[in-house]
């Protein structure tokens, strides 16, 4: 994996982050954000969506707080920066949040909060897709309105390992249709409306045309899931 973004051009130090964060989603079982998105990744590099190499700028900051602009580069790269940032504030002045802007895929939000919890400490994380990706319909509806909108949490437990929350607020993550569109499986009833909005077992049918959309978490109870994925669009995006 990191030979393949090495010779795109991305540096050394950067592929081997992002391409060890890959394969460690593949390792826990979530193949949605783990090597199937080097072909995304190298599209959005050739695009000039994605920008090898580029600075991290911390725009605002106190003892507490950082606003960080990540200027298009690797998101695992960013995150893990903003992470580790986020771990000294948090144990300098016993809470912290860092915001990222100018950001791309970070691939599976539990690695980072796992970072935390290994230091001792509760770490939570929430994207938003800053106006991209929108593949989730709300409750009721079919227009594909927000991102899958994840958060993970990890606390810490004295002995053994972290607990760990790592999950969508719509029913399942986009990617996971990627990877059923690539084994050419069908996926369950239940995640998936089509481009007329009727139920749907066939993955194809997020993309259409016309393109389908995403349900949100909780079936005959979607509003919750619905209003937690417009929660977290408020607090990772306007917030943010």
């Amino acid at each position: 994996t990191a030979d393949i973004f090495e010779a795109a051009g991305v540096p050394g130090e950067e592929a081997q982050i992002v391409s060890q964060l890959l394969v460690d989603a593949n390792l826990a079982g979530h193949d949605s954000h783990g090597v199937i998105r080097i072909p995304q990744y190298m599209e959005f590099v050739k695009s000039g969506q994605l920008r090898p190499g580029a600075p991290i700028d911390i725009e605002r900051e106190s003892p507490s707080h950082a606003l960080i602009n990540g200027n298009w580069g690797f998101g695992q790269v960013i995150a893990k920066q903003a992470v580790s940032l986020a771990i000294h504030k948090a144990k300098a002045s016993t809470i912290s949040a860092i915001s990222i802007y100018n950001c791309n895929h970070i691939g599976r939000l539990g690695s980072y909060t796992m970072m935390a919890a290994e230091q001792g400490l509760i770490g939570m994380v929430m994207v938003n897709a800053g106006g991209g990706a929108l593949n989730v319909a709300p409750y009721g509806g079919t227009d594909r309105r927000l991102a899958t909108n994840p958060i993970s949490i990890a606390a810490p437990r004295q002995n053994g390992d972290a607990i760990v929350l790592d999950i969508t607020s719509s029913v399942v993550a986009q990617g996971k249709i990627r990877v059923a569109i690539n084994r050419g499986e069908p996926i369950p009833l239940g995640w998936l409306i089509n481009g007329k909005g009727e139920p749907t077992t066939d993955p194809r049918d997020l993309n259409g045309p016309p393109p389908g959309a995403l349900l949100p978490l909780g079936g005959s109870a979607g509003h919750k899931g619905f209003g937690l994925g417009l929660m977290i669009d408020v607090l990772a995006g306007a917030f943010s």
